[in-house]
């Protein structure tokens, strides 16, 4: 049997051995996702452009092609850096046979989820996973799958995940037991150009619990992210303060954050805040303005 005739799961088994042979744990991990896909027998995989659903949108696509549907739900919370790697990945799934498509999703229609309390990912999950769960419904598609990895699902306070408990939501990497790092190792293993890219979340989580989200305050803060990333910060973080802002970046990148304190100065205010201040991004542990996963 030639490697052109294998079968897709083996081909993706010779690649990943061919690219790190000495991660024996990991390759068998890698195994076993293998087995998780190929038993979903078919699959709408809810893809947020985050390199977790890509990755795993890149395997599923390769697997069962076009028994394989991807879906990106559009909201005002949704990134534009997100919206462009979920493009990227749903154009490599469709080279595979799988498909792409994007609905729109009003989550701020929903006064639970606007009012933005600590439950905030339970309604906006709930509604997007409802969503999916009819889609895969009408077309016939067994299950629905998201990116959730085995840290993330190790993690306590994730509304988000209650939901799709709910919706009978499956993680086929969580399922596997990998975690963050073995994605990224994957990723690179199987030629994704962009297998370290930054961690994501939605805008919403840079808005204070119990502040009430609107599309103005989402825009403010992306404005003032896509300017930021345009003078090469890509893990940033714009909070909002309410006129103020913090700017939080990496701890080895605040010093150059200080040095270009001019030009940070004219994006932020051009976004629509009157000062800032500067931090150093730690994502989860943020306390009551921090990236709260789903």
């Amino acid at each position: 049997m030639t490697v052109a005739s294998a079968p897709p799961a083996l081909r993706l088994r010779q690649q990943v051995r061919q690219a790190i042979p000495e991660a024996d744990q990991l390759a068998e991990r890698f195994d076993r996702l293998l087995e998780v896909v190929e038993d979903l027998g078919s699959c709408l995989l809810a893809l947020s452009g985050g390199i977790d659903s890509s990755f795993l949108l890149e395997v599923t696509s390769r697997v069962l092609g076009s028994r394989c549907v991807a879906v990106t739900a559009e909201s005002a919370a949704l990134p534009a850096w997100d919206r462009a790697d979920a493009q990227h990945a749903g154009a490599s799934a469709e080279s595979h046979g799988a498909a792409w498509r994007v609905i729109a999703t009003r989550e701020l229609d929903d006064p639970r989820y606007a009012m933005n309390p600590r439950s905030r990912c339970y309604f906006c999950k709930a509604q997007v996973y409802g969503r999916l769960g009819e889609i895969a419904r009408e077309e016939g598609l067994a299950h629905v799958i998201d990116g959730t990895n085995a840290t993330d699902a190790g993690s306590p306070d994730r509304p988000g995940m209650a939901a799709a408990a709910e919706l009978a939501v499956r993680s086929p990497l969580a399922e596997a037991g990998l975690g963050k790092a073995d994605v990224r190792a994957l990723a690179r293993a199987l030629g994704m150009k962009d297998w370290d890219r930054p961690a994501s979340a939605c805008l919403s989580s840079r808005i204070p619990h119990g502040v009430r989200i609107t599309p103005e305050l989402l825009r403010r803060v992306e404005k003032a992210e896509l300017g930021l990333r345009g003078l090469g910060f890509s893990q940033v973080r714009v909070r909002d303060l309410g006129g103020n802002a913090r700017v939080e970046v990496d701890e080895p990148e605040i010093g150059r954050l200080l040095t270009n304190r001019a030009l940070v100065d004219e994006i932020v205010r051009s976004a629509g805040f009157t000062a800032w201040t500067a931090a150093e991004y730690i994502g989860r542990g943020a306390g009551d303005i921090g990236d709260v996963p789903a």
